[in-house]
């Protein structure tokens, strides 16, 4: 198998020369699997779609393609290779490794030299993808705010949560800011304005539907995968080749009780709690109650707008590289 390495090069200079020690160690060490190892740092917003989409058409399911960065690097390739032969290898080296929580429970335990010499060790399954459609007021199609995400998305509070903790580390791109700056983010957060004006419909995974019976909550989060915002867990029971998403909708509630609750979302321990709706579902619709207003969302933590969105669960999209 050839290996195209994605690399971030928005990585800090540290965390690369980690990166360049590790291959070096490995070509002094293994000179053959070096040779099948072709190294591509990204260097615009996208790159890393590009060279996902030229490795496939190229190489076809002869070739795998690692990324070497966080969440962002991983959304991009797997848009990238949504439905093709060649799969995705997913190396933890970002801020929250969100996603390699769930399909890499013990990957802390993993030295970036441990992943690249298991390369050729890893076991290839087929993952679920939520495609993400969004449309303007008048029903258009907008593509550029349409995607497919295969971690979490979600409208609300964690969206604005998410922008500030960009915020926090533009200002300091500190280690201990990159580690924090989802948490304070949300701190802040909770003593500001909450309340969301969106209605919901889903399909359920027995084809059963289900509407929300007001027009205000918090957020909404569509779980592929367990963790999003640096360790938040949404959607504990999640799994990302069961064909569902684990959806969860969380209310309108006073301050009081969204501070009792932060915690219990942080560590999963949310479901069934008062305020809180969780759903298995195949597809469903968020469409925004005031028609002066855009949904804010993100997905995988890219920013997207909508008056309406619609999610579907599309079973198998990915092939993804496991390491066991």
């Amino acid at each position: 198998m050839r290996y195209i390495l994605v690399i971030n090069s928005r990585n800090n200079k540290t965390n690369n020369k980690k990166f360049e020690d590790a291959v070096l160690r490995i070509f002094q060490e293994n000179s053959e699997l070096r040779s099948r190892m072709e190294l591509k740092y990204t260097e615009y917003p996208g790159h890393a779609y590009d060279v996902a989409m030229e490795a496939s058409s190229k190489y076809k399911g002869s070739v795998a393609v690692v990324t070497v960065g966080g969440d962002g690097t991983i959304h991009e390739v797997a848009n990238a290779l949504a439905f093709r032969q060649t799969p995705l290898i997913a190396i933890p080296f970002g801020t929250g490794n969100d996603f390699v929580k769930t399909v890499h429970p013990s990957w802390k335990k993993w030295s970036l030299y441990d992943y690249l010499t298991n390369l050729d060790n890893v076991t290839y399954r087929p993952i679920d993808l939520i495609k993400i459609d969004s449309f303007d007021l008048m029903g258009n199609f907008i593509p550029g705010w349409s995607s497919y995400f295969n971690n979490v998305a979600s409208i609300g509070l964690d969206t604005k949560v998410q922008a500030d903790a960009k915020a926090l580390v533009a200002a300091h791109n500190t280690e201990f800011t990159r580690n924090t700056a989802y948490a304070r983010a949300a701190a802040k957060d909770l003593f500001g304005t909450r309340s969301n004006r969106f209605t919901y419909k889903l399909e359920l995974e027995d084809g059963s539907t289900v509407t929300g019976d007001t027009d205000k909550y918090t957020l909404i989060s569509i779980c592929n995968g367990k963790y999003y915002g640096d360790g938040f867990t949404p959607a504990p029971n999640a799994s990302v080749d069961d064909g569902l998403a684990n959806v969860c909708v969380v209310d309108d509630v006073s301050t009081l009780k969204a501070v009792s609750l932060i915690l219990k979302y942080k560590n999963g321990k949310h479901e069934g709690k008062n305020g809180i709706h969780t759903y298995k579902a195949t597809s469903g619709v968020i469409t925004s109650y005031d028609p002066s207003l855009q949904l804010c969302g993100n997905y995988d933590g890219e920013d997207f707008f909508g008056h309406r969105v619609r999610f579907e669960v599309l079973p198998g999209a990915l092939n993804l590289g496991y390491f066991e």
